[in-house]
């Protein structure tokens, strides 16, 4: 019987390692086989009436045998791309051939122990998204180095990519961004695959996640699914993530020397290299994202008539003097709710508080903070009787202070609306608990004096008026002015 011929891939290999210098002994451990079967074949290839015949390494090949394949797969596995290999040897001279070639020899000589997949969707079907750190814009003025984040968006079927940098991952950033990726790709896909941020899924679960309600209302607008990938599986949402990486390793270099003093800035600049992203041709599929995109444009969900209004969404308790805080501004609610927690629906210009799915309330968003926004008719009929507990404990606790923080607490309580100042007062009173009382009651003789009754004022004048002068630099009050005064100086400098 014949002896069984060695596969002509071993054939191969011989003669490549024959021809790196390595010994009979050396291959014939590399490769598994008998030293017997080496000898053969190195005879074979050694032999002058041999034809001409040197397998898949032809002498266009021979550049490849000076190179260290495993060293560049470890860099890959690193993180280096092979891209950026490529072209460091480009400009070294170590090599003269086109990246197809080059990639094909690293397959050959090196191939990756990891199996991958090439996952393919319908047109129209999915979208992935996620974020990354961004570019820093930098304020000439005060050299202060301010951080973005970059979102990215991809259509699964083609490819085609949407992305910008916004300055947070909250809800409000987060939303808009999505509006306008729909804008862009103009229409929607079926599903919705983003990361489990806090803006996008509430609590997450492997099988159940909690989406944010906030996101559930922007998806029920555009009539799309959202299905988050599992927590630390970034296979589930691969191709942003590849895409990310290519952003990260192309655009972000391009522009490294480059000084961003906007967002919009910023954006610009990445919109061109985007049109340039996107007209490139696909190393794999032969075409452009956007020649493959005019064949998916067709099969997307189209637009709404009107474009998504951005609301964010939180919750909060309604206290007793029936304001609820969000975004350090306080606003109104009816009395009768009063310790529970509400539903807290907020656009750029409105603020819209919910009880079991009913609108309960509807304010102006306050553009400052420490505000309260009050509409009267959220309080109780006869609001003084109705909270004169609070309110006789809060002046009985001002009495024991002294006479200026009593009558900087009266004067609060004046007002047609007392309740409108309960929380303004329980503050106040509190700092009786971070400093002195004494102290407390010197800071109120000038807030009285000068009409500023504001915790921030009260706190100012006690950190930093150790004698006794107004904030702004006015005069001094004197004892005669107020006999009780016993001299701020000493009581401030306690």
């Amino acid at each position: 019987m014949a002896a069984k011929e060695l596969d002509v891939r071993k054939v191969d290999e011989i003669k490549r390692l024959k021809k790196m210098g390595f010994g009979k002994r050396k291959i014939a451990r590399t490769l598994d086989i008998h030293r017997d079967t080496v000898t053969k074949y190195f005879e074979e290839s050694s032999s002058p009436n041999q034809d001409i015949k040197e397998g898949p390494i032809q002498p266009s090949d021979a550049w490849a045998g000076s190179i260290d394949w495993q060293d560049i797969r470890e860099q890959m596995e690193r993180g280096v791309s092979l891209n950026v290999i490529h072209d460091e040897m480009l400009k070294k001279n170590l090599i003269s051939i086109q990246y197809p070639a080059f990639w094909k020899q690293l397959q050959k000589r090196a191939p990756s122990c990891t199996a991958t997949m090439v996952r393919v969707f319908a047109p129209g079907s999915r979208i992935e998204i996620d974020y990354c750190d961004g570019i820093n814009l930098i304020n000439l003025g005060t050299g202060e180095i301010i951080k973005t984040e970059f979102f990215v968006g991809v259509l699964c079927n083609s490819r085609y990519t949407f992305a910008e940098f916004t300055m947070s991952q909250k809800s409000e950033d987060f939303l808009s961004s999505h509006v306008r990726m729909f804008n862009f790709f103009g229409g929607c896909s079926q599903l919705l695959s983003p990361d489990n941020l806090k803006s996008a899924v509430t609590k997450a679960h492997r099988y159940d996640p909690v989406i944010n309600p906030a996101y559930t209302r922007l998806a029920a607008h555009y009539g799309v699914a959202v299905v988050p990938a599992r927590v630390k599986r970034p296979q589930d949402k691969a191709i942003v993530e590849r895409t990310i990486q290519i952003f990260q390793r192309w655009f972000f270099i391009c522009v490294r020397n480059r000084i961003f003093r906007s967002l919009q800035e910023l954006n610009q600049c990445l919109m061109e290299y985007l049109e340039m992203f996107n007209n490139r041709k696909h190393r794999v599929f032969g075409k452009s994202r956007r020649e493959l995109f005019e064949n998916e444009k067709s099969h997307l969900i189209p637009l709404p008539a009107n474009d998504y209004q951005v609301s964010t969404y939180s919750r909060a308790k309604l206290s007793r003097d029936c304001h609820l805080s969000f975004e350090q501004n306080y606003y109104s609610a009816p009395y009768k709710l009063r310790g529970l927690e509400l539903e807290i629906w907020a656009t750029p210009t409105s603020v819209e508080i919910y009880h079991d799915g009913e609108r309960v309330a509807f304010h102006g968003r306050c553009k400052t903070t420490h505000k309260f926004v009050t509409d009267p008719k959220h309080y109780p009929p006869g609001q003084e009787a109705y909270a004169d507990e609070d309110i006789q404990k809060l002046k009985s606790w001002a009495n024991a202070i002294g006479a200026a923080t009593s009558s900087l607490v009266e004067d609060l309580f004046s007002g047609p609306y007392p309740l409108k100042n309960l929380r303004r007062v329980q503050g106040l009173l509190g700092l009786s608990k971070k400093y002195t009382r004494e102290k407390l009651e010197a800071a109120a003789l000038i807030a009285n004096k000068f009409d500023q009754k504001t915790i921030q004022y009260l706190e100012r004048v006690i950190k930093t008026n150790q004698n006794g002068l107004h904030p702004k630099g006015e005069e001094k009050m004197t004892r005669e002015e107020n006999p009780n005064l016993r001299g701020i100086d000493e009581i401030l400098l306690q």
